[in-house]
């Protein structure tokens, strides 16, 4: 007989990721199907959302084949802002915008202004110039007869659950990325709406993270190698599913995931009023929390961009095993990984990368050791700011494809001078889609449960203290460099 498993999908920028679960929390198996974002002339980034589809169809089924489990339900966790329109025929307008493109800045500011000019402010969603509805609005500028036929607007899990199901639903996070939704409130801001100019039934219905959807279409669960009557459960943020996947379900936790961003989520019952520049905060998917979240826009993407352009033909362990080599202090090299814009722990839209000191003795070894403590600077700076709030973080646990690198997570370690738990199961926003399919399937009573169930402990990097000595001298250096380059206080 064949075991029961959750099947849990976590769709990224560079590609999707599937894994299927045991109650348990064991993985049985695992597999991803990368895709790649491209970049205009213009610098707009953008993927088809065929590529989007077909990856994590492609993954469900390799790990489903793997895992030899009678897949019950699913969620999909996944980043917010990333959307497409569809015409009346559900076929797609252009290709998905992805949520880090910066073209709607200018939008973004007449739809704050129309809507503050009717809404009262402590019911008036944030709109940043990354979310969905700016961008919307920018394409209608640019492209009117193209948009003209849109009927639909639906970010990542949005479309999926709607080419699996029918039926299009999002979890309050997500749906606070479109710049259309504030969280705890029952439903779209209807003066965000109106200012906009989107009407309600072009988006998902807004669902809590773990609520059912509806069971996948039969010619779709051929398509992905499921069984008749596979439940589609409402997922969320791939941060916060990342965040459950880690156990981060009580106070104290501080998980850091590493992949296109690095992002970095503690959980409190009360966030501090006002939030400072740098934190963002929210509901929870356990409704009894607030998350307050950090993130640099550019983390893994600028190793896959060194990658990409330095060492083609390495992989990452190659870059890895070169990095090792590498005393601390990279030979004097330093680098900054704001390659477009600082959001943590100072926003700063005008803030770029840059490699500084080089010499002719450098190495693309040295500059690539210098970008991995160039990140575990930036994550420094963040936890400094976490403290400075009054956050009391007890413990870090990294997650994501970049704790995958021993040689990263010490670093971590000897930088910020605490351990670093790697959990047994390093792709945690996987497990924590499936986490959210098993409480949606009846296995579990909450989010809380699953969450204490499935996480199970890993290796720990302890500091070296010596190496933290030296790191700290030098992360020292680092602020003063980003204060000098980007002439604002720090």
């Amino acid at each position: 007989m064949k075991p029961k498993g959750y099947l849990g999908l976590d769709v990224g920028g560079t590609g999707a990721k599937a894994g299927v679960v045991d109650a348990c929390g064991r993985l049985l198996g695992f597999a991803r199907s990368p895709y790649s974002p491209s970049v205009t002339e213009d610098g707009h980034v953008e993927i088809p959302i065929d590529a989007v589809y077909a990856g994590a169809r492609d993954a469900a089924r390799m790990a489903i084949r793997e895992s030899g489990a009678h897949v019950v339900a699913l969620a999909v966790s996944s980043q917010g802002q990333t959307f497409v329109s569809l015409d009346g025929n559900d076929q797609p307008l252009h290709h998905a915008i992805v949520w880090y493109d910066g073209r709607a800045s200018e939008q973004a500011g007449r739809l704050r202004e129309a809507m503050h000019a009717t809404c009262p402010p402590q019911q008036a969603p944030t709109v940043h110039a990354i979310d969905s509805a700016p961008k919307i609005m920018w394409l209608r500028d640019h492209h009117p007869a193209l948009m003209e036929r849109a009927q639909r607007y639906l970010l990542l899990p949005d479309y999926l659950a709607y080419r699996l199901t029918g039926s299009a639903g999002t979890d309050p996070a997500t749906a606070s990325s479109t710049g259309l939704y504030r969280q705890d409130a029952a439903d779209y801001c209807p003066q965000a709406l109106s200012a906009a100019g989107i009407g309600k039934g072009a988006l998902a219905e807004i669902r809590k993270p773990g609520e059912p959807i509806a069971p996948v279409l039969p010619e779709s669960a051929n398509d992905w190698n499921l069984n008749s009557g596979v439940l589609m459960v409402t997922g969320t943020n791939d941060q916060y599913a990342g965040a459950l996947g880690a156990g981060n379900c009580r106070m104290g936790i501080l998980s850091a995931t590493t992949g296109t961003c690095l992002a970095l989520v503690t959980l409190t019952e009360k966030l501090p009023d006002p939030m400072p520049a740098g934190l963002f905060g929210g509901r929870f998917p356990i409704a009894r929390f607030q998350y307050a979240l950090a993130y640099a826009k550019t983390a893994g993407v600028v190793l896959e961009w060194f990658n990409r352009q330095f060492c083609a033909g390495k992989s990452l362990r190659d870059l890895d095993e070169l990095a090792a080599q590498v005393p601390i202090g990279s030979r004097g090299l330093m680098m900054v990984p704001h390659f477009d814009g600082m959001v943590s722990p100072r926003p700063d839209p005008r803030a770029r990368g840059a490699f500084l000191n080089l010499s002719l003795h450098h190495s693309s070894a040295d500059m690539y050791h210098a970008t991995l403590e160039a990140l575990g600077y930036t994550f420094k700076e963040c936890l400094d700011l976490f403290r400075q709030s009054s956050f009391d973080i007890k413990s870090v646990r990294a997650i994501g494809g970049g704790a995958k690198s021993d040689l990263w997570v010490q670093m971590i370690a000897d930088i910020l001078g605490l351990p670093v738990e790697r959990p047994a199961v390093a792709e945690a926003a996987v497990l924590g889609a499936a986490m959210i399919a098993a409480v949606g399937s009846g296995e579990f009573a909450s989010l809380e449960q699953s969450s204490e169930a499935f996480h199970q402990s890993g290796q720990t990097f302890s500091p070296r203290p010596e190496n933290h000595a030296v790191y700290r001298e030098l992360g020292e250096k680092y602020v003063r460099l980003c204060q000098h380059l980007y002439s604002r206080p720090v």
